[in-house]
């Protein structure tokens, strides 16, 4: 399929299709990236010294604007546990300057190993993703018509249910595993973050090459025309399409399972059983903020992966957030408590964009390999004319006149690519080093304002000292 054919123009579909997906993960960046820019410059604005932040807490931190005694409450537990978490760093801190070489070198080894075994929790569910990708692509093909209902549905949802299994056990792991570890309670909640994010984005990369990896398979020459595996993925497009399809509707079915069987009676349990000793020790449901941020974050990666194989995968994601905002809305106001270690909400949001950052960019890798390396199916799709799908793009740019056709092949080359990195490299150096002159005369300034503090101070002694001789004279 070359175009739609109207009476005054032909619409290229293949173009359109290609440059729909440019422009949307485009614009995702350039938002990503301004939202990031912005918080950095808050957080930038913000950072000062430890004395500073306790007075600035405990002589600035009240909002004179707050009437309602319910608002109150929450403003004074938000401060009593930012400074709670200000001194236990403090504390983390001093800990640290005190510390023996022996006990150095022990927590480090002792780090060393827990990290080990992180990546060895890593290294095995990216192991089970990948044979239960295999498993279920291999019977998927073969007798699936022939099998159960239930059988049926475990086999084609195999690969969603380990990784929903892993995304589910791993944070747990990784949260037993950082209190051995000895961080700051700061770093411990944004280690552990990163930790389950790179879970959580690596799976579907894991997903993603695995599918990849076998519809370019060839066995007995059966791809040695088209270039991929034909006989077993005529529209293999789908194929990936379909598998975030599913990954994205289990994770919906997980959290209302979740909410709905898990969440409700562990809150009934716990109201009124509380009499057993079990159920007092459980406890209500912790409304943790960076876990379900990350939950929309793995969603919204899942979109802009399965957006080009399948287009209404966007509105099914939109759907599905919507259900997922009420859903929690109900389950934070009737079966949730707050958590007891608040992520501080002025460090989060560039932490939160930074994270949404990664996602797209590892959404972005899976998508440039098969637009630009997988060939494109031969039996559906608007690509069947094309070798790959990025193919339209050279086609393009040949109906161009000739100087534009030369402009475009200059930009795009290595004469032009390697001086322009090299700018780029120098503009940064000279905002780095900008920046760094620019926190030297913050610090300069503090340093000044800080004296001039202690001229005040005792300009004021002096001036008291002056009166109280000049009552003794007159006296």
């Amino acid at each position: 399929m070359d175009g739609v054919k109207f009476q005054n123009f032909i619409y290229d579909l293949p173009l359109a299709y290609v440059l729909s997906t440019v422009a949307y993960l485009a614009l995702s960046l350039l938002w990503i990236v301004k939202r990031s820019v912005e918080g950095f410059k808050s957080n930038l604005i913000r950072s000062e010294e430890h004395f500073q932040s306790y007075c600035n807490k405990i002589f600035a931190g009240w909002d004179f604007c707050i009437t309602n005694r319910g608002m109150a409450d929450l403003r004074h537990s938000s401060l009593r546990y930012e400074l709670r978490a200000d001194l236990e760093e403090e504390r983390i801190r001093q800990k640290i300057a005190e510390r023996t070489s022996e006990e150095t070198i022990r927590i480090y080894s002792l780090r060393l190993f827990l990290n080990c075994i992180v990546l060895a929790v890593l290294a095995a569910c990216f192991y089970a993703i990948y044979r239960a990708t295999i498993f279920s692509q291999e019977h998927m093909k073969k007798e699936i018509d022939k099998m159960v209902f239930g059988e049926n549905l475990l086999i084609l949802y195999l690969p969603s249910i380990v990784i929903t299994l892993a995304n589910f056990i791993t944070p747990i792991i990784f949260a037993k595993i950082i209190h051995y570890e000895d961080y700051s309670p700061g770093f411990e909640i944004r280690l552990t973050i990163l930790r389950c994010v790179f879970m959580r984005l690596a799976t579907i990369c894991v997903l993603v090459f695995t599918l990849g990896s076998e519809i370019t398979s060839c066995d007995n020459y059966s791809c040695e025309l088209c270039g991929y595996n034909q006989k077993l993925y005529p529209c293999w497009e789908t194929q990936v399409g379909q598998e975030m399809y599913k990954l994205m509707i289990f994770d919906l079915i997980i959290i209302l399972a979740v909410t709905l069987f898990v969440d409700f009676p562990r809150k009934f349990l716990v109201t009124y059983c509380s009499s057993w000793k079990l159920f007092r020790c459980w406890g209500q449901q912790e409304f943790a903020i960076p876990d379900n941020v990350l939950g929309i974050v793995y969603g919204q990666t899942i979109c802009w992966i399965g957006a080009f194989f399948s287009p209404l995968l966007p509105a099914v994601a939109t759907l599905k957030f919507i259900i997922i905002f009420y859903v929690k809305e109900i389950s934070l106001l009737y079966t949730c408590r707050p958590s007891p270690r608040q992520f501080r909400a002025s460090n989060s949001n560039f932490f939160f964009l930074l994270v949404l950052l990664i996602g797209l960019c590892l959404a972005i890798i899976p998508l440039t390999i098969s637009m630009t390396r997988i060939p494109s199916s031969k039996a559906c799709g608007p690509f069947t004319n094309f070798n790959t799908t990025w193919e339209v793009v050279p086609k393009m740019v040949s109906t161009f006149p000739s100087s534009l056709q030369s402009l475009v092949h200059g930009i795009t080359s290595e004469a032009f690519a390697v001086p322009f990195f090299m700018i780029i490299c120098l503009v940064m150096f000279y905002f780095i080093a900008l920046a760094g002159a620019h926190q030297r005369v913050v610090v300069q300034l503090r340093e000044q304002l800080s004296l001039e503090s202690r001229d005040k101070r005792y300009l004021i002694q002096k001036l008291t000292e002056a009166q109280r001789d000049m009552r003794n004279r007159l006296d």
